[in-house]
């Protein structure tokens, strides 16, 4: 099991690279797409920790600026060093 897992790894990581569609990439390697979506997710827990979706990015805070909050009304917060302000611009003007 564990070389069928480094084996898909392996073409979750060329995929990523590649630029062509998951349809594309599961084509051209003979890969049903429910298959790769599987090891898709699979990969992102190894590499991202559990399956919340989100990618940790470090902490604003060690960066030596200070930090700003942005709140969703869905309740998602996000803390972006208050130097960036094309960025928290953006992020604004998703909510």
């Amino acid at each position: 099991m564990r070389e069928r897992r480094e084996y898909m790894f392996t073409l979750v990581r060329q995929w990523r690279e590649s630029g062509l569609t998951r349809q594309e990439f599961c084509l051209q390697h003979g890969i049903t797409l429910s298959k790769f979506g599987y090891w898709i997710s699979r990969w992102k827990e190894d590499q991202f920790g559990g399956d919340n979706g989100f990618i940790p990015m470090g902490s604003p805070k060690m960066a030596g600026h200070s930090v700003l909050s942005v709140i969703y009304p869905n309740g998602v917060r996000l803390e972006v060093p208050s130097a960036d302000l094309g960025l928290l611009s953006r992020l604004i003007a998703l909510a």
